[in-house]
């Protein structure tokens, strides 16, 4: 009986602890925000062969993991900007749909970056919902064909909304766990084979950003 009464006592700091307001989270303004992202493509394309379209012709992207960085400044206790950006991941495009028989199309390595005004509510204590919106900008730093030869994707500009939770577990570390919806449009141009009638695409992208990991304010 005593044990139990032990642990509801440790239960009970541990609780208060995290619900407690935080005692100097005022003085510190700026924060970096380290860890994973997960990109889930809601892909989809319109696709030019030789000038004609190529019915149901689209394309298809994998989800992937990356390494995930944002680096931010508290105007005011409840309003903040923040620039998210990550490890330029590599993925494959395939083919899909009436294409999916050239198998993969090529291979990118890009990097999307945005900049956000964000709202945090910060009446819950050390748990701190927000949300944001801004531009976003995708960076594409190499492209290498396969079955569509000199491919180039176009670096884009693009829009992004999200929401989160911060937990801060003393006056510096937290945790955090986001959600990003993004709305990205791009193009592509390449020829199909070697001498093959020129490709154009007009691309979507519009993923979702799956983000958790560690929160630092200075």
């Amino acid at each position: 009986m005593k044990l139990k009464s032990i642990h509801w006592a440790a239960a009970s700091i541990l609780l208060g602890a995290v619900l407690a307001e935080p005692a100097a989270a005022d003085d510190n303004k700026f924060y970096l925000k380290l860890g994973s992202s997960t990109l889930v493509p809601m892909e989809g394309a319109t696709i030019a062969a030789g000038g004609s379209i190529v019915p149901g012709g689209t394309i298809s992207l994998a989800n992937h993991t990356t390494l995930g960085l944002e680096a931010g400044y508290h105007l005011t206790p409840n309003w903040s900007v923040g620039l998210a950006a990550g490890v330029p991941p590599t993925i494959d495009i395939y083919g899909a749909g009436s294409l999916a028989g050239l198998g993969k199309l090529g291979t990118i390595t890009y990097g999307p970056a945005a900049l956000t005004a964000q709202y945090t509510f910060t009446n819950f204590g050390r748990i701190q919902p927000y949300v944001g919106a801004g531009p976003l900008y995708m960076f594409v730093f190499s492209n290498k064909g396969g079955a569509v030869e000199n491919l180039k994707v176009d670096p884009a500009w693009g829009a992004v909304v999200h929401a989160g939770v911060d937990v801060d577990l003393t006056d510096h570390w937290g945790v955090y766990v986001d959600v990003k919806k993004s709305f990205l449009r791009t193009a592509a141009s390449g020829t199909l084979g070697a001498g093959g009638p020129p490709i154009l695409a007009d691309v979507k992208l519009d993923p979702w950003v799956f983000g958790t990991g560690l929160k630092y304010r200075f």
